[in-house]
């Protein structure tokens, strides 16, 4: 056997058993990791279970679930839609407000309203709500509640 080959096989036995043409033992093989992976994974299952249901944790998983929703509601409930301005909204009206017909192009606003067209908004406003939510969970945990 070639030193490449002698280095492949040790490093990847099943490969090394799958081009030796021995599908039998692969496949016994494979049978047996697939196990040992199930047995494992049902034990590490029932831990997080456990620990998931314990109430501080449903306490800071609930903060950081119902944070994350009211900060996506506010920022896209804002008006900054795929089709611009939504009419009725908050932007339509702090732009009628502030600027009546004549936004200036290169401003925040201007800025807002294509980012919503694009669509470039929706990864800035999911990553804005993570990170609030993430906070406010942080607080819950350290904070003890549910303990």
């Amino acid at each position: 056997m070639a030193p490449l080959e002698t280095f492949l096989a040790n490093r990847f036995p099943m490969v090394a058993m799958i081009a030796s043409g021995e599908p039998n033992d692969w496949l016994s093989q494979v049978g047996a990791w697939f196990s040992q992976f199930c047995a494992w994974f049902a034990q590490h299952w029932e831990q997080f279970l456990a620990w998931a249901s314990q109430p501080h944790v449903i306490a800071a998983a609930t903060a950081w679930v119902i944070t994350f929703c009211i900060v996506c509601i506010i920022i896209l409930g804002l008006g900054f839609g795929p089709a611009g301005v939504v009419a009725g909204s908050i932007a339509a009206g702090f732009q009628s407000f502030m600027y009546a017909g004549f936004t200036p192009a290169a401003g925040i606003f201007a800025t807002l309203t294509s980012m919503g067209m694009l669509g470039v908004l929706m990864p800035a406003v999911v990553i804005a709500a993570v990170v609030v939510a993430t906070a406010v969970a942080a607080t819950v945990w350290l904070c003890g509640v549910g303990r």
